[in-house]
């Protein structure tokens, strides 16, 4: 088996950053990878050479074996214009993916998934756990190939919710031949990629107290230590200074991360029937306890070829997963958070190993010990997933064929919070329980009528016409009680006093016609276009269908008849394409009454939404040109695009008077009006480059690496108003996810008082945080990102490895106000160790101003002095194998074996010195103190029979 770095793009030529192995390579077949099949719309197979579309492809081979749940983390700097932010680092977890930039402000903006021709779920669907991933139910060591749909020409064919793009999952299939069996085996090991913010020491924690009592009461620090230790400042604070604890909070709250994955698979056929089967078990343990993934899983693909024109197949996908979450952001729950807030002169555990519970069940500073809480309360969701899929195909005449295809999914939620009586959130109650249960079924139906003719023998047409069925089902329920008799009772019926029940359910649904023309000229003149009509049950009448549309073009200079002379050009293609598709929205067309209140235990109603017939779709119409070449029979390739993507109709919530009779809703807080309003564009430039630099019996090197530039703009407001939200802006000639902060000038080396810029940029400053202006300073996600990929093979050796990196973004510490409150809430949070660099007139050029108890000075408040660049490089991954050749296996009945190791997010450099978190959290804009991304370390070995 050979396999080598590929051009797989259909006009965005990218890099794969996959293994390269070492088999023979020989060098006849360099002439033929650029004829590769590649999936897009609706099952169609393509080669590069006949699209126009912008496409970027993943093989297998570039994401087997990477040790992450899901195949959303894989796609960083794998595809050219695709930007991933990881949420967390929770394992199992969900990433957020941007396909040329930000398609909408309050809409659609990750890109829709379609696995083997039907359309599934994404993102997190859990309601007790902090965050979870219905993808991490796909075994990624299944996947074919996935496809990224990125312009017009090729996503128009999906219409009504292709505004943010379009991801396409081929799963693996049987093949003709005797069965093969294959065997993974992997195990490793997790901790954090970034370090993070660290928390403070007793010694740490001493020092910057006493100068903070110091700063305030007009004494020396050593007369506030001595004043400490005498009890003059209270028994707490004698306790604080006179303790022999030094807790290191991060060690109670962490373990040693275990990963394992164990993948079997079984695939064969004949001339009739082909078959795939695998399994799959998969275990990922976050540093922290209580929080971890496991998932098992079973597939089955049968592909049956009847008789000459009728051919029908299966997919069946059975998973099933428990994930483990810890909470974020301001929950003391949270163990990221309460490293910085817990102190450390409480001990962590008694003297006999058990955990230290405090007294009356509370810490010094009344908190909870966080190591009893993750090992006794938890966060949890157990997912049961079914798809399945079904399609006959049937050859009507010679270039006609009728295809009928059929998928549903159905993914069962079981949602557990438990909190235990002992300690923690539930002390005070007794225990708490929550379960709920979601279900989602949803289907999906595609009838697909093709055909294909010439004219002559150079001019090749293939025409689809299609419909398209889809339905989501939706129905939760949940209950909470509280006070249990036991701690180890944690079913809701033993708790025996109610406090809530809820219901939801809901049913969407919609319908969709398409017809798509593709034609060539000999390859060398090319044109696609595409229509569909679609509609949305959501929408009012008059309002439910919609129109989307595609068209693109290209032309291949390479196969002009002069230029085939020229053997060292072996495709040169100009292509452009515009279109226009749809953005799907969650706004509520319909004026209603919702009946969810109890007025003296009678059904109490109110009224919910404001009626709006105009409701609809938001538009984005995308723009794409393009110039694949190839050089030395496709050894070198280079692709070059320019991207304008533009969303019109953007919907915005407007206020309405409090006079209409509506109730003032918790966010915004007034009553408001879902509207189309708005506009914004995101534009850019991709490149690519890959490049064969050995082809050798004994020696194989490729190198190649992608960049992408994105620049988005809002283009048009409702009103041309600014639209403040928290430390961010939304304004006309700025981008989404712009900070709207006060500019940190630093410290006055005089006195140690804090300073900002009075205009907001520069030049003159102040020390009153009111006195400071508001102004634009920068924008959370990458306006540069990418990556590079080198693959050697030397005999039975191989490495791989992948870098990424972004440039431009920026990330705001959101819990910098008490992290590095400079006194403020010091004595109950200690902080960070961030706030160790402090003004003292032997230390003037301070980071931080003087620490003063109960700091009022403002210096904490938001500003940029908590905003950090994300510019980072990373080196993502790094593969060792070595393949044990035929020689050595003969006798052993195996056909292959391999044994690697790697490592993942091994190594991350941060340009700023103040990021603190990872760099690639900036999508999000602030981090919210969520789990660390993990580092991890692998062993495996690879069987083949």
């Amino acid at each position: 088996m050979n396999v080598k770095l590929r051009v797989l793009s259909a006009g965005a030529l990218f890099f794969l950053g996959q293994v390269a192995f070492a088999q023979t390579t020989k060098k006849d077949t360099a002439t033929t990878e650029i004829d590769e099949v590649v999936m897009v719309g609706f099952g169609q197979k393509r080669t590069v050479k006949e699209l126009t579309g912008s496409v970027g492809t993943m093989k297998s081979d570039a994401i087997k074996d990477v040790p992450v749940a899901s195949v959303d983390k894989m796609l960083q700097g794998r595809v050219s214009g695709v930007q991933t932010g990881n949420a967390s680092g929770q394992p199992g977890g969900f990433a957020s993916v941007r396909v040329r930039g930000i398609a909408s402000v309050n809409g659609g903006v990750n890109p829709i998934y379609v696995v083997d021709g039907i359309r599934v779920q994404s993102g997190d669907l859990t309601s007790g756990a902090t965050t979870g991933n219905i993808l991490a139910n796909l075994n990624s060591d299944d996947i074919e190939s996935v496809t990224v749909l990125k312009d017009a020409s090729s996503t128009a064919v999906y219409g009504a919710d292709a505004g943010a793009g379009v991801i396409v999952i081929t799963t693996k299939s049987g093949k003709k031949g005797k069965p093969k069996i294959s065997l993974n085996f992997e195990s490793g090991t997790n901790s954090r990629a970034i370090e993070g913010m660290k928390g403070l020491n007793t010694e740490q924690y001493r020092y910057l107290l006493s100068h903070a009592f110091a700063n305030s009461d007009g004494v020396t620090p050593e007369q506030v230590y001595a004043d400490m230790v005498a009890g003059e400042y209270g028994a707490t604070p004698k306790q604080i200074f006179t303790t022999g604890n030094n807790t290191n909070w991060r060690d109670v709250t962490s373990r040693s991360g275990y990963q394992n994955s164990v993948n079997a698979s079984i695939s064969g056929g004949n001339d009739k029937i082909t078959y795939y089967n695998s399994a799959n078990y998969f275990l990922q343990e976050s540093e922290l306890k209580g929080s971890d993934f496991k998932r098992l899983g079973f597939t089955t693909k049968v592909d049956y070829k009847a008789t000459d024109k009728f051919k029908l197949g299966t997919d069946i996908q059975l998973s099933y997963s428990r994930i483990n979450t810890l909470p974020n952001g301001g929950g003391f729950a949270n163990p990221i958070l309460f490293e910085l807030f817990a102190r450390p002169t409480d001990p962590g555990y008694n003297a006999d190993g058990t955990y230290y519970l405090g007294n009356s069940g509370r810490l010094s500073n009344n908190l909870f010990n966080s190591g009893y809480v993750q090992d006794n309360n938890y966060f949890r969701a157990s997912t049961a997933r079914v798809f399945g899929n079904v399609y006959g195909e049937y050859q009507i005449l010679k270039n006609l064929s009728y295809k009928i295809v059929f998928g549903a999914e159905l993914n069962n939620i079981e949602n557990d919070t438990y909190y235990n009586p002992i300690h923690g959130d539930g002390y005070q109650v007794n225990g708490r329980k929550t379960e709920s249960t979601s279900r989602y079924f949803n289907w999906n139906l595609q009838n697909i009528v093709n055909y294909n003719f010439k004219l002559g023998d150079k001019n090749r047409f293939n025409i689809s016409a299609i419909q398209e069925a889809y339905q989501r089902n939706y129905r939760f329920v949940a209950g909470q009680g509280v006070n249990v008799g036991s701690p180890n009772l944690e079913t809701l019926s033993n708790f025996i006093k109610p406090i809530y029940a809820q219901g939801d359910r809901s049913t969407s649904s919609r319908n969709g016609y398409a017809a798509v023309l593709n034609y060539d000229y000999d390859k060398l003149i090319l044109i696609d276009a595409s229509v569909r009509r679609d509609a949305l049950s959501n929408f009012v009448p008059g309002q439910k269908w919609g129109t989307f549309y595609s068209f693109g073009a290209g032309v291949d200079l390479a196969r002009l008849q002069f230029v085939k002379e020229w053997d060292k050009i072996s495709q040169f293609k100009f292509r452009g394409s515009y279109g226009k598709v749809g953005n799907t929205i969650s706004s509520i067309p319909y004026s209603l009454y919702q009946y969810t209140g109890n007025y003296n235990d009678a059904p109490a109603g109110a009224p919910r939404f404001v009626y709006n017939p105009d409701l609809r779709w938001e538009t984005v119409k995308p723009l794409s040109f393009g110039l694949d070449m190839g050089f030395f029979k496709n050894r070198l390739t280079v692709t070059a695009e320019y991207y304008n993507k533009k969303t019109e109709d953007l919907v915005f919530s407007v206020p309405l008077q409090l006079s209409q009779g509506l109730p003032a809703e918790t966010s915004p807080t007034y009553p408001y009006k879902d509207i189309n309003v708005g506009s914004l564009v995101n534009k850019g430039f991709e490149f690519t480059v890959n490049y064969d630099v050995f082809r050798k019996e004994d020696f194989s090197l490729s190198i190649g690496g992608n960049i992408s530039t994105l620049k988005n703009e809002i283009t048009s407001l409702y009103g041309g108003q600014d639209v403040i939200t928290g430390s961010t802006i939304l304004r006309e000639g700025e981008g989404i996810g712009t900070f709207f902060l006060r500019k940190w000038a630093g410290v006055d080396p005089t006195n140690g008082d804090p300073l900002w810029y009075k205009n907001g940029m520069d030049g003159e400053t102040t020390n009153k945080y009111a006195d400071a202006a508001l102004a634009v300073q920068g924008r959370s996600y990458s306006n540069v990102f990418g990556g590079v990929n080198l693959n050697i093979a030397y005999k039975n050796f191989t490495l791989s490895a992948l870098g990424t990196f972004g440039f431009g973004g920026k990330v705001l510490n959101d819990w910098g106000s008490y992290t590095q409150s400079d006194g403020q809430y010091t004595y109950s949070y200690p902080g960070s160790t961030d706030a160790l660099d402090f003004w003292t007139p032997s230390n003037p050029n301070a980071a931080n101003p003087k620490p003063i108890y109960g700091n009022a000075t403002n210096s904490n408040r938001s500003s940029t002095r908590f905003l950090a660049k994300t510019d980072y490089l990373r080196l993502s991954n790094v593969r060792v194998g070595y393949k044990f050749d035929a020689k050595m296996l003969r006798g052993t009945g195996l056909q292959g074996f391999e044994v690697y190791a790697q490592g993942n997010n091994i190594l991350t450099h941060r340009y700023d010195k103040n990021l603190k978190f990872d760099p690639e959290n900036n999508l999000n804009a602030t981090n919210n103190l969520n789990l660390p991304v993990q580092k991890t370390y692998s062993l495996g070995f690879n069987i083949q029979f």
